[in-house]
């Protein structure tokens, strides 16, 4: 299976692309869509809207899934504690009630561990991992997790006879999702359906670099799929080339995984297949004016998919075929990962910190600076007397950054011109103006946030960008 998802920001108004329409999906070789989801209340879904989505996908040659977070349940019940068994029959008659108003699903889709407020005021959520209240304080995570598998594969596969999905997303670092030996014990509970799967990201907490490749992957048990998202939130979402084809097929080079991993190297023993996030993430709209460079890495995604051996460069070169991308630009785009890695992220604070979750404080997430990551950031680096390898490390970025630049401008790139010399040029200016910042933050070191913020803000921010309040 290739399923196409189109991730939404939980507090903004969803965006329109290309990738909504399913015609689109089907040429581009997805085999699969998730049309309702845990922003748009999949379970709770207005049905005449949601029968219309399905029956457009399904006419395009899409299979369909709804999607929505555990527990689910009408606002004025008095359930949605794992210790109340009211909340498990309650999930299970929601999930029964949805597949019999839409039968035609391929199947449903389930998260827990990080719960969304529902659209509609009629219906709340409830973490089901969380709770610690006086009826499910004695319940433990593993059990609390197993009793989900147990829920879903008798329901959704069994009773109704469809296909089942879990992704097993979790915050942190500690969750089911970036721990291959919880996770192990959680999948022991499955009976064996194998309508019954899981879904887990190609990484082991997040879409960041200096991510192992999820150590799980690899593990026994229920068919896996796993997720992939083409344009990364936390590596400027579509704005800058991002060329994740090598990484996907080889492992990332900053873990020492170059060759050890990826799909080429480890791959689930019972592959179902990936869960593609074409665009999306957290950001509060689209700033990319072309979507040519999540394409180019969705275009990579589906080719491994077929072939997990296939050489990353050849799949580059096609993409750039197919896009009337000349060969010339082949190189450039092929280390425009090594640019984001360079402008994202701070060896100086990763070798302070060594952090899997939120790498370097996330001094910049989505499309905002962190004021408190910054004065943590300046602080402890100023204590430690690394201040200046820090602002080494910020002038190679913008040396690299120029250096794209001036190769980018050397190229003719066809109808893409435009959008990719932009792209480049911006990548110098936000490499330029952090630099910048970066040094007037360590001179005023020791910082409190506010005095970070103001810094931030008077040395304006290069647009779209912002300054978190």
């Amino acid at each position: 299976m290739r399923i196409g998802y189109v991730h939404g920001s939980p507090l903004f108004d969803k965006f329109e692309s290309k990738y909504d329409n399913p015609t689109h999906l089907r040429e581009r070789g997805f085999t699969d869509v998730v049309v309702a989801d845990q922003l748009s209340g999949g379970l709770h879904a207005e049905p005449g809207a949601l029968r219309a989505q399905i029956e457009s996908c399904s006419d395009a040659g899409l299979n369909v899934w709804l999607m929505d977070d555990l527990f689910t349940l009408s606002a004025d019940s008095n359930a949605g504690c794992p210790g109340l068994e009211a909340s498990w029959d309650e999930s299970a008659d929601s999930i029964r009630a949805c597949l019999e108003e839409h039968p035609d699903v391929r199947g449903m889709v389930f998260r827990f561990g990080e719960t969304f407020t529902h659209p509609s005021s009629d219906f709340k959520r409830y973490d089901l991992i969380r709770c610690d209240c006086i009826d499910c304080s004695h319940i433990d995570g593993i059990t609390r997790r197993r009793r989900v598998i147990e829920l879903l594969e008798s329901v959704v596969c069994r009773e109704m006879g469809k296909r089942c999905i879990l992704r097993l997303w979790d915050l942190g670092e500690d969750g089911v999702h970036a721990d291959r030996t919880m996770q192990a014990r959680v999948l022991s509970k499955w009976g064996g359906d194998p309508r019954f799967m899981v879904s887990v990201k190609h990484s082991q907490t997040d879409y960041w670099r200096h991510q192992p490749w999820n150590p799980s992957i690899d593990l026994e048990g229920p068919a896996r799929i796993v997720e992939f998202q083409c344009e990364r939130e936390y590596e400027f979402i579509g704005m800058l080339p991002n060329w994740q084809g090598l990484e996907w097929s080889q492992g990332p080079v900053e873990c020492g995984e170059a060759g050890w991993t990826g799909l080429a190297n480890k791959r689930p023993p019972d592959w179902a297949g990936v869960w593609v996030l074409p665009l999306g993430g957290g950001w509060a709209k689209r700033h990319a004016q072309s979507t040519l460079w999540a394409d180019m890495n969705v275009h990579a995604i589906l080719a491994l998919c077929t072939d997990p051996m296939a050489d990353a460069d050849d799949i580059l070169h096609q993409f750039m075929a197919d896009e009337s991308l000349p060969k010339e630009g082949h190189a450039l785009l092929r280390k425009s990962a090594e640019l984001i890695l360079r402008l994202r992220y701070l060896d100086v604070w990763r070798l302070i910190a060594d952090q899997r979750w939120m790498p370097a404080e996330n001094w910049f997430r989505d499309d905002n600076f962190v004021p408190g990551a910054c004065a943590s950031i300046a602080n402890t680096v100023t204590e430690q007397g690394l201040a200046d390898l820090l602002r080494t490390e910020r002038a190679l970025a913008s040396a690299m950054a120029r250096t794209h630049r001036m190769e980018a401008e050397e190229i003719e790139w066809g109808p893409h011109a435009d959008f990719i010399l932009e792209s480049y040029r911006w990548a110098a200016t936000f490499a330029k103006w952090t630099e910048n910042v970066w040094d007037a933050l360590l001179r005023a070191a020791p910082l409190k946030r506010d005095e970070a913020k103001l810094i931030l803000l008077e040395a304006a921010p290069p647009s779209p960008l912002s300054v978190m309040d």
